[in-house]
């Protein structure tokens, strides 16, 4: 998938219910010119011979992939190896340089900025390894934010906030900022 150590292969689902993401021949290459590399004679190049050869890094290397609806799909990998690069290409925060990637079968490279808006915010999210807090919110607040940026109104995001905070084992901490929590309290937030 990238410069040395690829993450684990990734497997296609079977069976005959259509994935709710698709992915195949994904590249994500920076440098200049990146596009000349998926398919070309670079394309197989180790990494050091690639950044010698056209000056460009593959970070995302021809990964092919269906998940489930339903399903826990893992991306895992040492670190440097793509899976964020990976994960960012799903929901465009970064430009894939090629292939196809499909959410219940629409196109998302063909998507517009409104609608991936629309896409990040309801369809597909990411939880970032740092995990992106706002240190003035309550844990509630914090959990209901993105129910705050979708518009919901202020008691009904508590609720909800409130039901998510008991599902993950925070419940009597709804009121505690992020600096009083662990590590792994403030990951489940």
């Amino acid at each position: 998938m990238s410069e040395s150590t690829a993450p684990a292969p990734a497997r296609t689902t079977s069976g005959s219910a259509a994935p709710v993401f698709s992915v195949r021949g994904l590249w994500k290459v920076f440098g200049p010119r990146a596009e000349r590399v998926p398919g070309s004679e670079y394309a197989g190049l180790p990494p050091a011979e690639l950044r010698e050869a056209t000056g460009c890094t593959a970070a995302v290397r021809d990964v092919s992939f269906d998940v489930a609806k339903g399903e826990v799909f893992v991306v895992m990998g040492l670190s440097g190896s793509g899976k964020s690069t990976l994960v960012r290409c799903l929901t465009r925060l970064v430009e894939p340089t090629s292939g196809t990637l499909t959410i219940d079968g629409e196109d998302v490279l063909a998507m517009d900025r409104g609608r991936l808006r629309e896409l990040r915010r309801h369809r597909a999210a990411m939880v970032f390894q740092h995990f992106g807090l706002l240190p003035h919110r309550t844990v509630l607040d914090n959990v209901a934010y993105g129910l705050e940026i979708q518009g919901l109104g202020k008691a009904a995001r508590r609720a909800k906030a409130a039901e998510l905070v008991e599902k993950v084992g925070l419940a009597g901490l709804e009121n505690r900022r992020p600096a009083q929590l662990s590590g792994g309290q403030q990951q489940r937030v």
